[in-house]
């Protein structure tokens, strides 16, 4: 009898253990996209002329810092981002107002745009056509990520980039009716807002280090009346990877 009640505990603790020892792995072994949030975000350029000649359409320039929070196990790191920016019109339809990028590849699409410009004033105009196609291949190619690592992501940890603007949001001329719907839902949810951002993220992770292409969808949350102001990105899907 004694003997059976030790093996009747050994095989009740090997079985807690087992079970233990399955829901770490698993906790290990399952990835979990990391949280982010843009903060601390400062207005570098408005269109005066778009908002006074042009219906009152908003065009701006803005720059912002990243605090990414991963609870995985593996780190990782970024070498380019860049998301269209949705948001819901008076009819519930979301509608494009901009694009958030890394201000590395944000600069790097201007400069190509100036050669293009430049290229096209002194080109004939039979040979205007090549020149275009060019330049859309060059603004392809600034769009590719960066060599160098622009945002380190360590295991378990909370990192908050160096430069202070490390992503770039332009508002590309939102209609006058949405950004009165914008004002009219801050009024509304004290303060609050709410977008749609979908994109891709650049990453390299792991050993040796992979290179991967990562497609995400995310709600964004804002609240502009908590200080620093800060974007929260929430409910993240992954939709494609490669």
């Amino acid at each position: 009898v004694g003997r059976r009640q030790n093996l009747f505990r050994i095989m009740g603790l090997t079985a807690v253990v087992a079970a233990v020892l399955s829901s770490t792995l698993l906790y290990v072994g399952t990835p979990r996209i990391p949280t982010y949030a843009v903060h601390s975000p400062t207005l570098r350029w408005i269109c005066p002329r778009c908002l006074l000649f042009g219906g009152g359409r908003l065009t701006a320039t803005v720059r912002a810092g990243l605090e990414v929070t991963n609870e995985n196990f593996l780190g990782a790191d970024v070498h380019g981002a860049r998301f269209d920016i949705y948001y819901e019109d008076w009819y519930g339809e979301l509608r494009h107002v901009g694009t958030m990028r890394d201000t590395d590849a944000a600069g790097r699409e201007a400069e190509m745009e100036k050669k293009g410009t430049a290229k096209e004033d002194i080109v004939s105009k039979e040979k205007k056509d090549e020149a275009s196609s060019s330049a859309a291949s060059s603004a392809s190619a600034s769009a590719s990520p960066s060599e160098s690592p622009l945002f380190a992501v360590p295991a378990r940890s909370t990192s908050v980039s160096s430069p202070p603007d490390l992503v770039t949001i332009t508002l590309t001329e939102v209609p006058l009716s949405l950004t009165i719907k914008m004002a009219y839902d801050l009024l509304r949810n004290f303060g609050k807002l709410s977008m749609l951002t979908s994109g891709v993220l650049h990453v390299k992770g792991g050993k040796p280090s992979l290179p991967l292409s990562v497609g995400i969808v995310c709600d964004n949350h804002a609240d502009l009346l908590t200080l620093p102001w800060k974007i929260l990105g929430r409910d993240c899907d992954v939709k494609s990877a490669g």
